[in-house]
């Protein structure tokens, strides 16, 4: 009877116990630690240290120091190693749903993790749960984190779904590394899901850099190198390319610099750079070491280079060709790049219509300004984009005109000229006095030389009222030309032509101007001596 009273006693004391109070079973165990790792236990304020061989429990936290990491080995055989200076929470292991169907999810706070996960049965899930993303995974290694802001994660092997918090997923493949925090970016790399390589990732997110591309070409070197060094210690040919994409390309040229490992001497590196330049094969050495090379090329309109995008680093090895490409961004406002300067020629004159023509060569995938002005003051400006002729229209008159072109690194071309403009237009000679004078004057003493003397007095009225526009202008007594004035020799357009007279006779005198324009103007004048 005791003995019943004993037992009951025990069991409505269990009955009582605080559920908390016993322990849960273990859902990992620590295979091995390294530098500082510890352990916070849920509700609990105080950080323990966690050593190999411990047991972890559901919602553990676990944070690692500076060179530090930790490798978790779970109940069904999945690993998870916790790197250095990371931050996580082990919130469900392998918590059962319902009969055979397990949900894992690990919290990563900072940092991040390698994982290698077996095969999940049909209903379970694993997850990874970082500040602003979610990554399912059923069987796979890499490794997944975040610097706060961007997740990134990457896989050796095996599938996994990112979803970020805001909206938008992405999933990914063995080879394939992903980032983004409000976008996802996609990159297919060779060392996707290494812990090496997890480091340098992780290094360039936390970088502040915000420009994705920028980012994007950083992680991509980041993999050139790690593939080399990788390359280097097993002795496989290889090269990594330490020049910055895109290459800004000024008066200094274009130089690509990196490294390579050669593993026989039948292995060739060269860069090519469009269709007119390929360099020598600058591997020197086939001792399966990494060694640098470095190679210098002008980029030039001189060389018709100017206008590529890309330079190409190609390495033959076993007759397989492997390439990477740098961007190129050149500037044509630079002298050493923009040398050839452009031409401008004077092709044709038209002083009637009043226009003029030129033409501007060498100025092919370039841009300028072509100014053009008279008598020194600016009247025209255009932008240029091409070779291409031009058609100015003249100014009535004649002016000293200056045609100036200049490209985008200042190169210049010009030519001045003298050039008039004479639109036809009607105009009239008005010759003073009546057309017939009839003058008596009477004959000198006898003895005296009988010599009469007049002034033949006219006005050209041309509508421009200057002589500048006047071709020539002739004066003709009774067919025989007394006065002839051509262009520079016409000053005036007032005439006062001192003529002799025959007496007796008509003195006919013919008026005849004839302006630049073609246009001619006729009058006569008789004098008649009694």
């Amino acid at each position: 009877m005791q003995r019943s009273i004993s037992l009951c006693s025990l069991f409505l004391l269990l009955l009582f116990v605080p559920q908390t109070a016993m322990s849960a079973p273990a859902a990992g165990k620590v295979r091995s630690a390294l530098g500082i790792v510890e352990r916070q236990k849920v509700k609990k304020k105080d950080w323990t240290r966690l050593s190999t061989n411990m047991n972890v429990y559901q919602s553990d936290r676990v944070r690692t120091g500076l060179e530090s990491q930790v490798v978790v080995g779970l109940t069904d055989g999945s690993l998870i190693t916790i790197a250095e200076n990371a931050e996580v929470e082990l919130a469900s292991l392998l918590e059962e749903t319902e009969k055979g169907a397990f949900r894992t999810r690990i919290d990563v706070k900072k940092g991040f993790i390698n994982f290698a996960v077996e095969k999940q049965t049909p209903k379970s899930t694993f997850e990874f749960k970082t500040v602003n993303a979610t990554a399912a995974i059923r069987g796979t290694n890499g490794f997944i984190g975040s610097d706060g802001e961007t997740v990134y994660a990457s896989l050796a092997t095996g599938k996994l779904d990112v979803k970020l918090d805001k909206g938008g997923s992405m999933p990914i493949s063995a080879g394939e590394t992903i980032f983004g925090n409000e976008n996802l970016v996609t990159m297919k790399l060779a060392s996707s899901g290494k812990t090496k390589f997890a480091k340098e990732v992780r290094k360039i997110l936390s970088s502040g850099e915000k420009d994705v591309e920028k980012l994007k070409r950083r992680i991509e070197q980041a993999d050139s190198a790690f593939q080399v060094e990788e390359m280097s210690n097993s002795g496989m040919s290889g090269f990594n390319i330490t020049t910055s994409s895109p290459v800004e390309v000024c008066d200094e040229g274009l130089t690509i610099e990196g490294t390579y490992v050669a593993k026989n001497s039948g292995d060739a590196l060269v860069i090519s750079v469009g269709k007119e330049f390929t360099s020598e094969n600058l591997m020197r050495v086939a001792d399966g070491g990494e060694h640098s090379f470095s190679q210098k090329i002008s980029i030039s309109d001189a060389n018709n280079l100017w206008n590529e995008k890309e330079a190409k680093v190609s390495m033959i090895s076993d007759g397989v060709e492997s390439s990477k490409i740098v961007e190129l961004h050149v500037n044509k406002g630079c002298q050493g790049v923009n040398k050839t300067p452009p031409t401008i020629k004077f092709l044709s004159y038209d002083s009637i219509g009043c226009q003029m023509n030129l033409s501007v060569g060498d100025m092919q995938n370039d841009a300028g300004i072509l100014v053009a002005s008279k008598n020194g003051a600016s009247f025209a400006e255009e932008v240029l984009t091409r070779n291409e002729q031009k058609r100015f229209k003249l100014d009535p008159g004649v002016y000293t005109y200056e045609f100036v072109v200049s490209d985008q690194a200042k190169n210049k071309a010009s030519f001045k000229k003298s050039l008039g403009c004479y639109p036809m237009k009607r105009f009239n000679i008005e010759v003073y006095g009546k057309a017939h004078e009839i003058l008596k004057i009477p004959p000198p003493p006898v003895g005296m030389q009988d010599k009469i003397v007049k002034t033949l007095q006219f006005k050209v009225k041309n509508p421009e009222n200057d002589p500048v526009f006047l071709h020539k202008v002739t004066v003709k007594q009774n067919g025989k030309v007394i006065l002839q004035e051509t262009l520079n020799q016409i000053q005036s357009l007032d005439y006062d032509v001192p003529v002799d007279l025959v007496r007796r006779a008509q003195n006919k005198f013919d008026i005849e101007v004839i302006h630049k324009s073609g246009f001619k103007a006729k009058a006569q004048k008789i004098f008649e001596v009694n």
